[in-house]
């Protein structure tokens, strides 16, 4: 009897039960979530200043516990969104969570106060947070076990591409778009806003047509709700290759954190240190952020062959001391913008994204089947906390010791936990190839114990 050929884009092999339509949409959607996970906050500066009309003093504040408010939210619902996934399945949470996300878009557009903005923002908050588990998720779904890295390495490009669309075309474009049609620069705010709730919309209908239905075991996990939340910790004493990623994930959403905020930040003061008014600052700061941003997006393809070639643990180990290397180097420049400092911003791109998707080929690994959503909401939870202990510890920092701080911090942090992985990795007996059938995703370890 032939055995049935699962199917393939090019070398990524999806897994099995998963269709073309089911492959193609998952693909389309890791390009078009991110501009909806991300969009509010890289347009948060535009709402403030044209839509409510907050002076640039204040603004600091409010975006400040606007974050922490929706970190807030996704620490409190993670794991049980996670829990959800396995009981009624992906898609449906996954439309839910952006759909969710639109009609926090579609409020956004009519704030008037900074009220509405904390009211809205927690609506928007709810949906981003379900998407947001549901990514992980269906990240360890839909590869072929001997495709992981290459399927991170793709999603990684694209969530990039994404990025991209969302801060280099909408929101640069589409204001002056409406402004030229004779809108107001607060009402083009709006109507910007709108067509993203539009996106939001259209993007929920997508993945309720052409994503897989079910969970991938094929059936519910009916267990109570306390059971799902403490799977993670379960599962991560029976397995310490999980507590790696645990601690990968705290330390690869904080990596995040700190390039969008403090790394941004401190790159523009230095730039004002040496005399240059706010937009050289800030157009020098933004060379320095495109070298980051750029080697991690071409590094992510080629991260991925290696996760599929390589033991996934052992590339976790390398991750992690190139991303602490570079973070280090990069934080101890009085003057980053050298040859070192460029060096060091090349080894933060290629470290950061190079843990990012080890941990995700490895959480998938190591994840069993039948309690994989409850897992990675555990997953995601520990980067929900790296985020806000970064944001609170990183602003200490960077006020009372010095503006570099949270970026030295980052790379120490990066370092032990490749401390953690390399004894985990040496006490497994050092394996350097990657071999499929060390993969855990069966049935879930210790289930119900």
């Amino acid at each position: 009897m032939n055995q049935v050929r699962n199917y393939h884009i090019g070398p990524i092999e999806f897994a099995p039960g998963i269709t073309g339509v089911n492959a193609w949409t998952f693909l389309y959607i890791n390009f078009m979530i991110m501009p909806i996970v991300s969009f509010l906050s890289i347009s948060q500066p535009y709402v403030l200043s044209e839509i409510i009309g907050i002076p640039p003093e204040e603004q600091g504040r409010i975006t400040g516990w606007l974050v922490t408010m929706q970190e807030i939210v996704a620490l409190c619902l993670i794991g049980f969104i996670g829990a959800l996934s396995d009981r009624f399945g992906r898609r449906p949470l996954y439309a839910l969570g952006v759909l969710v996300a639109g009609i926090g878009f579609a409020l956004y557009s009519t704030a008037e106060t900074e009220l509405d903005l904390y009211l809205y923002r927690f609506i928007y908050a709810i949906g981003v947070t379900t998407a947001g588990v549901m990514i992980a998720v269906t990240a360890a779904d839909y590869p072929a076990e001997t495709s992981r890295g290459k399927m991170a390495g793709a999603t990684g490009f694209l969530n990039g591409m994404g990025v991209g669309i969302a801060a280099g075309l909408i929101l640069p474009v589409l204001p002056g778009v409406f402004q030229a049609q004779g809108a107001s620069p607060a009402d083009a705010g709006r109507y910007m806003l709108l067509v993203m709730a539009g996106l939001a919309a259209l993007m929920a209908v997508v993945m309720q047509a052409g994503l897989k239905g079910g969970t991938p075991s094929g059936k519910s996990q009916k267990v109570t709700l306390w059971e799902a939340l403490t799977m993670g910790l379960k599962q991560g004493r029976a397995n310490p290759k999980l507590v790696v990623c645990y601690a990968g994930s705290f330390v690869a959403r904080a990596d995040l954190t700190l390039v969008a905020v403090f790394v941004a930040l401190w790159l523009q003061q230095v730039g004002r240190n040496e005399g240059l008014d706010s937009a050289a600052a800030l157009k020098q700061a933004g060379v320095m952020l495109f070298i980051i941003m750029g080697s991690s997006l071409l590094w992510a393809p080629v991260a991925g062959i290696f996760i599929d070639r390589f033991n996934r643990l052992a590339c976790a180990c390398v991750a992690l001391l190139l991303a602490g290397i570079g973070y280090t180097l990069l934080g101890l420049q009085e003057n980053p913008f050298n040859l070192i400092g460029y060096l060091g911003a090349v080894m933060v791109g290629i470290g950061q994204m190079s843990v990012i998707l080890t941990v995700t080929g490895l959480l998938g690994q190591e994840t069993p089947i039948d309690v994989r959503g409850s897992v990675i909401g555990f997953a995601s939870l520990c980067g929900a906390m790296g985020i806000l202990i970064t944001s609170l510890a990183g602003g200490y920092i960077y006020d009372h010791w010095m503006i570099s701080g949270p970026v030295v911090l980052t790379g120490i942090a990066n370092l032990g936990i490749f401390a953690l992985a390399l004894m985990v990795w040496l006490k497994d007996g050092a394996p350097l190839r990657f071999d499929p059938k060390e993969a855990r995703s069966g049935p879930a370890l210790d289930f119900g114990h």
